[in-house]
Order: structure tokens, then C-alpha cells, then sequence
């Protein structure tokens, strides 16, 4: 304590020297000894983080089906860390209660998989999902704002040839540094301690989020998608849930076929049938002249009377 404690004012009484000379010595110590982050599109390291151990009280997982809970969270934009004027939202009544939505979760920031490859994919790929609908991709982790505030800086550092100065307007950060919102997915676990695991997660240990992805539609979770263990990434990454989102879109296009009489006319008989085609063609005749879009539909009015039978 020698060495540190010299460096402290004298007015500091005995007792209070030796504990700030501790801490300063253990500050050092922690330098010494950290690991350095990744470089900026460095692949991520294939050692695996400890294996996932519930050991906290949370809500059953997620669910399709179920109502996205309301729990307040805060949303981290650029320098509102600094001025200690981060708007702190409830998530279901302002993020998340109407048109469609995507959550990501993810165990850290400044941790490589998110880092390499999950937050930069959801991030290049923001114009893909307004174009599917998506108002809002929001990223959540256990971290606090100002940890997510250099992690923003940090990505758009890596970013800035690519025109992303700033994640706002691409992706919403969210701050749940008491993992009320992670609790409450069920979606919550418990990083131990462990010298095996990846080095970048025991600088973090305690309760993490898993990796995840939600789509929310209208306050209701459409869809779920989870990748155990704390590097693996495949079903939440940025290209998966875009292709949800588009086979989504093509199985909600109304396909085109026969109506439910058509069917009906031919049973009946030759006679009907052709008292049926008389009739359509009589319909089309009286509309032949009309251009009109029928309001709604982007259909014309002969299109729609043809396609009644």
C-alpha cells in the first residue's frame, strides 16, 4: 500500500488511506490484466462462455400468443447518458403496443458475438425491415446506459464507412440494468464465474439475457426465436428473422382462385353452368366501360366482378 498511498491527501485519516490505497491497487491490478476487446470485424472467438444455469426468480419463457409485458425500460439514445436525460418508457405502451415490432436480446455489450456479427446485422439491415413493416428493431441488454452509450459509439466507430454515424433512427438501445424486462420474458440466466469460460463474459458476470428475437404485432408475440448458450447465433440473427418476416408476407397474400359458387354452378349441371357464364358476361358487359379502382383493394371493378365467379 506503500506505493499508492503516498499519492493521497494527508487530511485523508489513516483507516480511509488504507481503503482508497486498496481499491487503487486493485483498480491497477484489474488494468493489468484485462483482456483486449476485438477489433472491429474481427471474427468472434470459437471458446464457448459458461453453460447456461437458471438461478434467478423470472417469468415463464416468452411465448407465441402471448401479451408483451409492460415494465418500464430505458432507451439509450446518443448523449443522453452524459446528460442524465434518458427517457425511461414503459415497453409495452410506448414500444411496443401497436403495428409490427422486433426485440432483440443479447448477453452483453462489448462481448464478441454481439459485437462481430448480431448487433452489426440488425444494424445494416434496418432499411430490409421498414420495408417489411417493421417500425421499430430495439436491442436489449442487462448493461446500464452508459456501458450501452460507448457500445453505441463503439459500433458507429465501426460503421462509419458504411454512412452509419448513429445507431438512432436504425436500431433502439435499451438499457435494463435490473433485468426487469429480461425477467419478465423469462429469458434471464445466470453467468457464474468460471476460468474455463470466455474471458469478455466474466468481466460481466450476474444475470444476463439470453440470445433472443421477438416479433411483436400488436402487443402480441408473433413469433420467438432463442439460441442457447452465450455465443452460438443462428435462429436470432438479423438474416433469420428476415426471412420469417417474408415468408410471413407471402402466406398473408390472398391467393387467387375460384369462388365458392363457381363450384357450385358446375355441379349443377350444364344448364346452370352456362346460365352462370351468361350471367358473368352480362356483368362484365355492363362494367366494360368503367376504369375505376375500386377504393381499398387497388382492384378494378371488372376484375372483381369476374373474380365473384
Amino acid at each position: 500500500h506503500q506505493s499508492h498511498s503516498e499519492y493521497l491527501p494527508a487530511a485523508v485519516s489513516t483507516s480511509c488511506r488504507y481503503f482508497l490505497a486498496a481499491r487503487m491497487w486493485t483498480i491497477g491490478a484489474l488494468s493489468a490484466a484485462a483482456v483486449r476487446l476485438p477489433a472491429c470485424g474481427s471474427k468472434p472467438s470459437s471458446s464457448r462462455g459458461s453453460p447456461i444455469v437458471m438461478a434467478t426468480m423470472q417469468a415463464e419463457q416468452v411465448a407465441v400468443g402471448d401479451d408483451f409485458p409492460n415494465v418500464p425500460i430505458t432507451l439509450v439514445t446518443d448523449g443522453c447518458a452524459a446528460e442524465d436525460n434518458c427517457p425511461l418508457l414503459d415497453s409495452s405502451t410506448d414500444l411496443f403496443s401497436s403495428g409490427r415490432n422486433v426485440l432483440v436480446g443479447m448477453p452483453g455489450a462489448f462481448t464478441p458475438t454481439c459485437t462481430d456479427e448480431h448487433l452489426p446485422g440488425y444494424i445494416r439491415g434496418a432499411g430490409k425491415f421498414r420495408s417489411l413493416g417493421v417500425s421499430t428493431v430495439a436491442v436489449v441488454t442487462t448493461n446500464d446506459r452508459f456501458l450501452l452509450t460507448a457500445w453505441k459509439r463503439a459500433m458507429s466507430a465501426c460503421l462509419r464507412a458504411e454512412g452509419k454515424a448513429s445507431l438512432d433512427g436504425m436500431v433502439s438501445m435499451l438499457a435494463d440494468k435490473d433485468a426487469d424486462l429480461i425477467k419478465a420474458l423469462g429469458v434471464a440466466y445466470n453467468s457464474k464465474l468460471d476460468t474455463k469460460a470466455n474471458k469478455f463474459f466474466q468481466l460481466n458476470a450476474g444475470i444476463r439475457s439470453k440470445r433472443f428475437a421477438l416479433v411483436v404485432e400488436e402487443g402480441r408475440v408473433a413469433h420467438v426465436a432463442v439460441d442457447e448458450g452465450e455465443t452460438d447465433l443462428d435462429a436470432t440473427s438479423a438474416e433469420s428473422i428476415l426471412a420469417w418476416l417474408e415468408e410471413r408476407g407471402r402466406a398473408s397474400r390472398p391467393s387467387k382462385t375460384r369462388s365458392a359458387l363457381q363450384p357450385t354452378l358446375e355441379a349443377e349441371g350444364p344448364g346452370k353452368a352456362a346460365w352462370g357464364a351468361a350471367l358473368v358476361a352480362s356483368l362484365v358487359g355492363l362494367v366494360a366501360s368503367q376504369e375505376g379502382v375500386v377504393a381499398g383493394g387497388g382492384v378494378s371493378f371488372r376484375e372483381l366482378v369476374e373474380g365473384l365467379f
